[in-house]
């Protein structure tokens, strides 16, 4: 049954990442999963604790991804490298509707949402700027408790549209991460590092081309 209830909350994520919550109705769910409403019921309460089990699954993907700058197996530049490589194929595909219906329904999720966001955001940039000072990567002289709040409010606002600084068009454009990539190394970057970046991303974007 847990497996079922983890297919169904799956399902949904994408759905409400696609549509936005508002639109997709109990009904839509159990088309999409092939099952009876009823069935659909006695697994899921409702549509409120759905919604609750899809930020779940929400944070834990994201928090996931970010483990990436805790890794000590790959140096600092390195997880940013691996970073890129998991989200590029998701560029492109970035919906605000979601994000929407979370601040008009539900903000109360949406604030947990971000309160826990904010802890495991913080703690992986901090680790991947220590880990960075340690190798020679970064300057030394950076704070990285400043840094590390700097890139959550970066993590937090460069990519929600309804902030007005950027479009949807901007957040599917390629380009748009790589100037990211370079505003942020070259503040923080030894020339030691800096090779290191032309070694992973200058050279690897040549090779595509």
């Amino acid at each position: 049954m847990e497996s079922k209830r983890l297919e169904i909350t799956e399902r949904a994520l994408n759905l409400f990442c696609q549509f936005g919550i508002k639109s997709v109705s109990m009904d839509d769910m159990a088309r999409e999963l092939g099952m009876s409403k009823k069935t659909l019921y006695q697994l899921i309460d409702d549509k409120n604790k759905l919604v609750e089990a899809t930020l779940e699954m929400a944070i834990e993907k994201d928090a996931e991804l970010m483990s990436i700058f805790k890794r000590e197996d790959l140096n600092a530049i390195e997880h940013y490298f691996e970073f890129k490589k998991v989200m590029e194929p998701h560029i492109g595909q970035y919906k605000p509707t979601m994000m929407y219906d979370l601040k008009k329904y539900y903000p109360g999720l949406l604030n947990s949402f971000k309160e826990r966001q904010k802890k495991f955001v913080i703690e992986a940039y901090t680790a991947n700027l220590k880990q960075g000072k340690r190798e020679g990567n970064y300057h030394d002289d950076i704070n990285e408790d400043i840094i590390a709040r700097i890139l959550l409010t970066h993590h937090l606002f460069t990519f929600d549209e309804s902030v007005g600084v950027f479009t949807n068009a901007d957040l599917n454009n390629l380009e748009f991460y790589s100037e990211i990539y370079k505003y942020h190394f070259r503040g923080i970057c030894t020339e030691k590092g800096l090779k290191e970046v032309e070694r992973l991303f200058c050279e690897n974007d040549e090779k595509q081309k």
